[in-house]
């Protein structure tokens, strides 16, 4: 069995639709009940992950075919003649917020994490097997920040927010910087300007800004619907995208194949096939896919040997 973990960097805004809509909103974006945090379902991910092995299947990427899109991700639903199915090799978690970009009136944007978010990704790495930052803390209604530029105990504009950030950057905020900028983004071209952007503007807030800055600095779009004599035939109707640059990490386990032949190296292939098809790699996830939305940046990080 092999844990991996898996960042999706926003190169665009991304929208995966919730089952119900909420407020103004008719298609708002998945959200965890407990926290408001936005998510993407680990059902949703994986049907994205299967897309993306699919088209490389039928492309003619080399270590891809059919059976083995199956072999990893299960049977399609229905595909069955008794309408069974079965279950693949890959389990995907839910891809859990790591950071999100917030507008603010120093450096155009500052990404926002929380402690929550940050335990959560510690966990991953831990089942990685692979080293993380200390711990960080802070205030209910206080942030603390990466770069010397945003310390200012007057307060800085995060959102609707003036959030005091302290006198001087946060070593254990620095640290997570740092990790986030080389695991996520890396330091090849054309990402760099971003990766050392996150070094300096990565901002850690309480836990009674986090939600509310989760839930105002989404994007929001009205759309209508036109008919043959371009008038309005359906809408408007109210979407909303987690913004560009927004960062999200899921774990998932390759389990081995069942007995039968070389299941070492049966393993090793899959391995390499899951890396060829996520690691530094666009996929499409959610929905609005003509317009240009749900593209992320795949980065895998494969468990570190023990």
């Amino acid at each position: 069995m092999t844990e991996y973990l898996l960042y999706l960097y926003a190169e665009s805004p991304v929208h995966t639709g919730a089952a119900d809509s909420l407020d103004v909103l008719d298609l708002p974006v998945q959200r965890e009940a407990a926290t408001g945090y936005p998510v993407i379902w680990g059902q949703s991910l994986k049907g994205a992950l299967r897309q993306a092995a699919g088209d490389a299947a039928r492309g003619g990427r080399p270590g891809w075919t059919k059976p083995l899109v199956t072999t990893l991700f299960g049977s399609e639903p229905g595909g069955q003649a008794d309408g069974a199915t079965t279950a693949g090799l890959l389990a995907v978690g839910d891809a859990q917020l790591a950071a999100m970009p917030v507008p603010a009136l120093r450096h155009t944007f500052a990404w926002v994490t929380s402690e929550i978010a940050l335990a959560r990704l510690a966990r991953k790495y831990v089942t990685t097997r692979r080293a993380v930052p200390s711990g960080v803390s802070v205030g209910a209604d206080e942030g603390k920040a990466a770069g010397a530029a945003w310390a200012s105990p007057s307060g800085e504009v995060l959102g609707p927010f003036v959030v005091p950030v302290g006198p001087s950057p946060d070593d254990a905020v620095r640290a997570w910087a740092e990790q986030l900028a080389g695991d996520a983004i890396c330091d090849e071209e054309p990402f760099r300007p971003f990766a050392r952007k996150l070094r300096e503007d990565l901002l850690l807030v309480g836990s009674d800004i986090m939600p509310e800055l989760l839930r105002q600095c989404t994007e929001q779009s009205v759309r209508v619907q036109l008919g043959e004599a371009k008038n309005v035939q359906n809408g408007p109707f109210y979407s909303e995208y987690l913004p560009a640059e927004t960062i999200l990490a899921a774990s998932l386990t390759l389990r081995q194949p069942a007995n039968g032949g070389d299941t070492a190296e049966r393993h090793r292939q899959h391995q390499e096939a899951l890396r060829a098809l996520l690691h530094d790699e666009l996929l499409q996830v959610g929905g609005d896919e003509t317009l240009g939305k749900g593209l992320v940046r795949a980065r895998l990080l494969e468990e570190a040997a023990a």
